[in-house]
């Protein structure tokens, strides 16, 4: 086939977990589209582990363990079209053909990242397998770093991983950009020599990291654990199990000195145990009905004064039906929470030992008693053993599960400028961390392993809480009781946050200065705006400018659309899914094409 046979060409820049499902979709809709003309999908990715991405790639340690238990993975979507493959598994199913390897695994345990990469990895190479002859899957590993245009067509460039030479691939009509986390923490710090700024993939990243150092790391969500774990258990340190399920960790002398975590908040995740199969909370405070109520100024939102209530009203609702189930009675759950709350009362009048429940207090739990590193382990012990009494029998646990069950319809009211401007940024910077903390934290095994390896005397939390960070040679932390230390290393654990204000210079820098993409503005009249630092997209993940004009031929899915959107950092297919009604769009552009073609050889 030449290049002048060639009648549609599609680009797809990043090809993780959102870029597959992207491709799969829009595989979906060709095929079952009335006519085959020659199309070429070009795939960009940065590694060869295309499906997989690098968060989930197959060759990375075992020990780097998924939050998201196995029921729910499923990279097949149940909507139609149907896959182009012809026997499309579920995660769940594809464990059970992998049985001899997986013996214990089922849809109630967690898997490692990499086992989730073979089955991604798998599933995409199921596609080009599948894929009719008429359509072209063209692969470039290397980092995409420009888009430029020219009349109706686009060309990107982009840098080979293997030679680091920098080519142009020319003549796309449309883009779908599913980059995963474009952007880069504290660039001031980038060019020392002993920060590291991204940990993954961990064995090549920390590998600079010296055996007996002393080592500082910024954040203390799901990221932290893996960089611990790396450091640790990576350089051959072993665990050891007594027969009441607690670990001791065993140290191989390859670690660190010491490990100093620390955040803004100084707090750890809440672990969980399986949710797989367990009944789905149904909202009685928190609900669409309740919303509907809640007037909205030019249909935006006040999150703190309109919606916070019921979520609080829902958060209260679940920890004391379940405090009130262990003491053997029963909370008469209404949707007027007045009578709620005075079953609450009778019930601390009955009790009046046992603490009142206080949201705030159960989102920032500040650690008790002067010494943080013996609270905070802890806080994380505690919180261990209510995950293991599950979210079925323990007020704590069932209540930190709960964010899980509210997001998406949260999400939905949020999504496109639903709050008004400064309530976009309070719920960003005073909420969002916390809700995230304790509704997505890591398996109770891994938290149980933070546990032994911080009481054999490796990690120390003095200096967690929102400490004062100053650099030279080294990096000095100093805390709230002016006691210093100094790390050799800095390690930010932090998953990037988009935002175009710190990506200029690079791709999307490149983008914001072709006029190809601009900064999202949240505006109200009379209100003081509010920049959250993402892309202004239309619902459909079309880039649009500041007339609102659409550019139809990009979309964006995935951590690129942060901020106008919540909570896309999961394997969900459901969630914020953009690339079903891109794979039509597209589809339906194509067969424009095909029936222009034919009318043109009719003419002639």
């Amino acid at each position: 086939m030449t290049e002048e046979e060639i009648k549609v060409k599609i680009g797809i820049i990043g090809l993780g977990p959102k870029g597959l499902y992207g491709l799969e979709r829009l595989l979906a809709n060709l095929v079952k589209g009335k006519e085959a003309i020659p199309i070429e999908i070009h795939l960009f990715n940065k590694s060869n582990s295309f499906g997989a991405g690098d968060i989930y790639r197959v060759d990375q340690p075992g020990f780097l363990m998924m939050n998201y238990v196995n029921g729910y993975i499923n990279m097949w979507p149940d909507q139609l079209p149907e896959p182009i493959v012809s026997h499309p598994k579920s995660f769940v199913e594809w464990l059970r053909d992998h049985n001899h390897e997986f013996p214990e695994a089922s849809a109630y345990t967690f898997s490692s990242r990499a086992t989730v990469g073979r089955y991604l990895t798998e599933g995409f190479n199921a596609l080009i397998d599948a894929c009719p002859s008429y359509i072209s899957l063209i692969k470039h590993v290397g980092e995409v770093k420009d888009i430029d245009k020219s009349d109706d067509h686009y060309h990107i460039s982009y840098q080979e991983s293997s030679s680091g030479s920098e080519f142009m691939e020319k003549g796309f009509q449309n883009i779908l950009i599913a980059t995963g986390h474009p952007c880069i923490n504290d660039p001031e710090n980038h060019s020392s020599s002993n920060y590291i700024d991204f940990i993954y993939p961990v064995t090549q990243r920390l590998a600079q990291v010296t055996a007996g150092s002393t080592v500082a790391i910024k954040g203390m969500g799901l990221t932290f654990i893996d960089a611990v774990l790396a450091l640790t258990e990576g350089r051959n340190g072993k665990f050891k199990e007594d027969n009441y399920g607690i670990l001791t960790y065993l140290k191989s002398g390859e670690e660190p000195k010491i490990i100093y975590p620390f955040s803004k908040s100084g707090l750890p995740m809440i672990p969980r145990g399986n949710t797989f199969g367990k009944p789905l909370h149904s909202p009685l405070f928190f609900t669409k009905e309740s919303l509907d109520f809640v007037e909205a100024l030019d249909g935006k939102h006040d999150f703190e004064r309109q919606i916070l209530p019921l979520i609080e009203e829902e958060f209260k609702a679940v920890y004391y039906s379940k405090l009130f189930l262990s003491k053997g009675l029963e909370l008469k759950l209404s949707r007027d929470f007045a009578e709620v709350a005075l079953q609450i009362e009778h019930f601390h009048e009955q009790f009046p030992d046992i603490i009142r429940f206080d949201f705030n207090s159960f989102l920032e739990a500040s650690p008790t008693g002067e010494d943080v590193h013996s609270s905070t382990l802890k806080y994380i012990q505690e919180s261990i053993l209510e995950a293991e009494i599950g979210i079925e029998k323990s007020a704590f646990a069932a209540t930190a599960d709960l964010w899980r069950h509210l997001s998406e319809s949260f999400n939905e009211l949020y999504k496109f400028g639903g709050l008004k401007p400064q309530s976009q940024r309070v719920f960003l910077e005073k909420y969002a961390g916390h809700l995230n903390r304790i509704s997505y934290g890591p398996p109770i095994e891994n938290m149980k392993k933070i546990e032994a390896i911080a009481k054999a005397g490796l990690i120390d939390f003095s200096f967690a809480q929102n400490p004062e960070i100053s650099a030279s040679t080294t990096y000095s932390l100093t805390n709230k009781e002016q006691k210093s230390i100094q790390a050799e290393f800095l390690i930010d654990a932090r998953i990037p946050k988009i935002n175009l204000n710190r990506c200029a210079g690079g791709f999307f820098g490149n983008l914001i200065e072709k006029g190809l993409i601009h900064p999202y503005t949240n505006r109200q009249e009379g209100r003081l705006d509010y920049r959250p630092g993402c892309i202004a997209i239309n619902e459909k993940g079309h880039p649009i400018d500041e007339t609102e004009s659409a550019n139809s031929a990009i979309t964006f899915t995935g951590t690129p659309t942060e901020g106008l959107t919540y909570d896309n950092d999961s394997l969900s297919r459901k969630r914020n899914d953009f690339v079903s009604a891109w794979a039509k769009e597209v589809t339906e552009s194509v067969q424009t094409i095909a029936a222009q073609s034919q009318l043109n050889s009719n003419l002639y």
